[in-house]
């Protein structure tokens, strides 16, 4: 089967695993980010969504958004831990080389994604911190009033811009942890010619024009 380039492919000895796990948490956070960018629904036209709605909707994406990485991350971790402890055990063979050089301490895939998920855990906290706490400057929305009217509107604050950057820095590095351990693939053909460092630029790409 012919693939285009761009195209969102899954690696896994089970296809059917491939096709309704790994595939499905990609598209369900495909949607989440586009609802947290535009207020869309699934099935809803545009025009048929209130202004107020839609920025409640584009706020309460930030949770799907953490959800479906961290199920990413879950799904990835068995084969990138395997993948990561087989390289450090080629790397130190000696027991003595491997206690001075403790897995936990590498800088390997698998520390890279447990740092990503301390990431999304940290997001978790500050928005049900947000929801917990009296004080605006926290939130990632906020209600207002126009003018002297009792007519209100709900406005997204910087900290909910912020937290979508940072959403989408975290989903490119997780997707290329899991592409380099061959969990998922953007497409691309592989070259002989091309260095590492250029079918990783290449890859990062194909991520962010997906």
């Amino acid at each position: 089967m012919a693939y285009e380039p761009g195209e969102i492919k899954v690696f896994n000895p089970n296809k059917e695993i491939s096709k309704e796990i790994t595939l499905e948490i990609l598209i369900r956070h495909r949607d989440a980010l586009k609802q947290a960018r535009t207020g869309e629904l699934p099935n809803i036209p545009m025009d048929q969504i209130k202004d107020n709605d839609r920025k409640m909707y584009q706020a309460r994406a930030l949770n799907l958004i953490v959800a479906a990485q961290r199920e990413m991350i879950t799904i990835s971790r068995p084969i990138i831990f395997y993948t990561s402890t087989q390289k450090w055990k080629k790397k130190y063979k000696e027991e003595e080389e491997q206690k001075e050089n403790l897995f936990d301490k590498e800088n390997n895939d698998y520390n890279r994604l447990m740092e990503w998920l301390d990431f999304l855990r940290h997001c978790e906290k500050a928005i049900l911190e947000a929801d917990k706490t009296k004080s605006l400057k926290d939130d990632f929305m906020v209600t207002k009033t126009k003018g002297n009217s009792a007519e209100e509107y709900n406005e997204l604050t910087s900290n909910f811009y912020e937290m979508v950057e940072d959403l989408e820095s975290s989903y490119e590095q997780i997707y290329l942890i899991m592409l380099t351990n061959k969990i998922v693939s953007a497409g691309i053909e592989e070259d002989e010619e091309l260095s590492y460092k250029e079918k990783e630029a290449e890859a990062i790409k194909r991520v962010v024009e997906a």
